[in-house]
C-alpha cells in the first residue's frame, strides 16, 4: 500500500540515506505489516503486551 512508510534518521549522510531507500524499495516484498501476513508464525512470538505496574507513578517527559 502506498500509504505505508518508514522513518529514516535525518542524521544519515545523503549517500547512505539514498542507498537505504533504494534497498528498502527493492526488498519491500520481504516485509510484512501484520502478523496475519506470516502464515505459520506463532502469535505468542509476533505479539506482545506491555506490562504496566498499577502502583507506578506517572512520569512526564520534559522537552
Amino acid at each position: 500500500e502506498p500509504c505505508r512508510g518508514v522513518k529514516i534518521g535525518t542524521g544519515l549522510p545523503d549517500l547512505t540515506r539514498k542507498q537505504l531507500k533504494a534497498c528498502l524499495r527493492e526488498n519491500a516484498g520481504l516485509f510484512v505489516w501484520h502478523a496475519i501476513e506470516m502464515p505459520g508464525l506463532d502469535p505468542n512470538v509476533a505479539c506482545h503486551q506491555l506490562t504496566i505496574d498499577p502502583a507506578a507513578s506517572v512520569v512526564v517527559q520534559r522537552r
